[in-house]
This record gives structure tokens, sequence and C-alpha cells, in this order.
């Protein structure tokens, strides 16, 4: 059976996220956002502000480095393609302190 012209397409869904993150200095990658199983193609803007680091940030998107960020540094771009966004607090010495910042985004999908 062929969904042709018989039905409208599925809107598209606009969700804007805006969330605080904390951790630990200690290395370990973290997800702070992972896409629902039954979006279809969500695709939108990830902004990353970091406010406190020890000894720098990284951002992944979809399990691929895309920056690595200081205190008072930000990442901000658009992806055709959004599953995951994951920070890591690089461990500076044997300190374990704590980094934090925020993450925004306007994510745009399809939905079951």
């Amino acid at each position: 059976m062929s969904c042709g012209g018989c039905c409208p397409d599925r809107p598209i869904v606009t969700d804007e996220i805006c969330q605080n993150w904390e951790f630990r200095c200690d290395g370990t990658d973290r997800t702070i956002w992972e896409a629902d199983r039954d979006l279809i193609k969500p695709f939108g803007t990830v902004t990353v502000l970091v406010e406190n680091s020890c000894d720098g940030v990284e951002v992944r998107v979809n399990d691929t480095l895309i920056a690595t960020l200081t205190e008072g540094q930000s990442f901000s771009k658009t992806f055709n393609s959004l599953r995951k966004v994951s920070i890591k607090c690089l461990k500076t010495g044997t300190d374990d302190g704590l980094c934090c910042g925020k993450l925004c985004m306007t994510v745009h999908y399809k939905k079951c």
C-alpha cells in the first residue's frame, strides 16, 4: 500500500530545551540529552556554555567530538541529525573539582 497523497505528512514539531549541567572533573563522558526512539529525523541547533571548568570540557554530538571549551566559552552549531549530546569534564591533576554550564537546544522532528 502506498501513502502517496492519501493523507498529509506528519507535521514538524519544535522543542526548546534548556538545562543546567554539573559534573565532577573526572574524565567521565556523560550523556546530557538523548533523542527518544520515536522521533523521526531529529535535527537542530546545540549550544553549550561552560560556566566553570577544571581543565576543559569536551562536547560530543552523536559520539563525535565537536569542541573543547574552557571556562567562559560557548559553542553553537546546527546539525542535520541529532541523537545524543554528551559532556566530559576533563580532570586536572588529582583534584576532582566541579565543572558546570548550560545546554540549550532547538530540536525539530517528526513523531510517530
